[in-house]
């Protein structure tokens, strides 16, 4: 099942560019290992896809992984459907998921039969993740600025994909003041559904 996440606000709000239906991969260079060129990632590409015809065009290359990730982003407007039931906005939106508030740790025991270089990887896959995730509370904390300007009322909402009718399980109100100053109030439980007020 996918998590879909959701705002509500009272203005028109910028979607996210379509992406290029031409692209056939998303690369990130600080995921891949020393000495590998842009030529071994397209050959690998046409042998993986078994198709010869894929050029370097059709690949796009990023410096960090956090950049394919992306930031929080705002991805279409919802017209129809039961999702809108729950909102009392004038515009509601798709998004990309919510970040994580609470910090996010490493695991204190190593698993049995892991390696140095198997420990050094983790280390290095969830400093990715908290990158990754200081990028999205960044996003996000700038479209509520942003919204906030002219607005008094945001709404968040996550739920899984097939329950948009439920009615959410939790609702709370939070002061906008109070989030600046403590964004650790944005974290969501499951079907929780959050009014942010200004």
């Amino acid at each position: 099942m996918t998590l879909y996440s959701y705002i509500g606000v009272e203005k028109v709000l910028p979607t996210h560019a379509p992406e290029n239906t031409n692209t056939v991969a998303l690369i990130a260079r600080d995921t891949l290992d020393p000495g590998v060129t842009d030529e071994m990632v397209l050959k690998y590409i046409q042998n993986q896809t078994q198709d010869e015809t894929i050029t370097m065009d059709q690949i796009e290359f990023y410096d960090k992984e956090a950049e394919i990730v992306g930031t929080f982003e705002i991805l279409e407007q919802v017209q129809t459907g039961p999702i809108l039931k729950h909102f009392g906005s004038s515009f509601v939106y798709q998004t990309s998921d919510f970040p994580v508030w609470e910090p996010i740790e490493n695991d204190s025991e190593v698993p049995d039969g892991f390696t140095t270089e198997n420990v050094m990887e983790y280390l290095k896959m969830m400093d990715d993740a908290r990158e990754v995730n200081a990028t999205q509370q960044q996003g996000l904390m700038y479209i509520l600025n942003n919204c906030f300007e002219d607005t008094n009322k945001v709404e968040l909402y996550s739920c899984w994909d097939g329950e948009e009718a439920e009615r959410e399980q939790f609702r709370r109100t939070v002061k906008w003041e109070a989030v600046k100053k403590n964004p650790l109030l944005l974290e969501m439980r499951e079907k929780e559904f959050i009014v942010i007020e200004k």
